[in-house]
């Protein structure tokens, strides 16, 4: 697929001025779409435009480089000790979320009792219209504790 990139990521791809990009495109250089050049477009004005250069990767790499440094330059003991407060965390977390799935089953659990009682209160037709309700809902219910 034609990656749709604005003028800046395109500018920086092929590392030149966002103006020089602005007049290719006045002069009909090349062809832009709403602000943004698709990446065909670019390729043809600047054949060695590389999608590498536009600033993502080497981002990336600094982020990655000051991870590295700081877990180097801590002693790996601050790693550790931020390990296990985010796993005390992670477990208080999985604590709360379990007591939540339990209220939905218990309210899952108390919506099918009172299905079922109310189409015992109910005329043939509405029992079987109700019936159908029920059976839907038993069903997702046990779909939904398979997972």
């Amino acid at each position: 697929m034609d990656r749709l990139l604005s003028l800046s990521q395109a500018a920086r791809m092929v590392g030149v001025p966002r103006r020089l990009l602005q007049q290719h495109i006045q002069e009909g250089r090349i062809n832009a779409f709403e602000g943004h050049i698709r990446m065909s477009e670019l390729h043809k004005a600047y054949p060695d435009a590389d999608s590498d250069r536009s600033g993502m990767v080497e981002k990336v790499k600094r982020i990655q480089e000051a991870a590295v440094f700081k877990a180097t330059r801590d002693g790996g003991r601050a790693n550790v000790d931020h390990l296990a407060s985010e796993l005390q965390r992670a477990r208080v977390e999985i604590a709360r979320l379990q007591d939540e799935v339990d209220s939905y089953r218990q309210f899952a659990a108390e919506a099918e009792e009172r299905l079922l009682s109310l189409q015992e209160q109910c005329d043939a037709r509405q029992q079987m219209m109700l019936g159908t309700l029920v059976g839907w809902f038993m069903n997702q219910t046990k779909q939904r504790e398979k997972h």
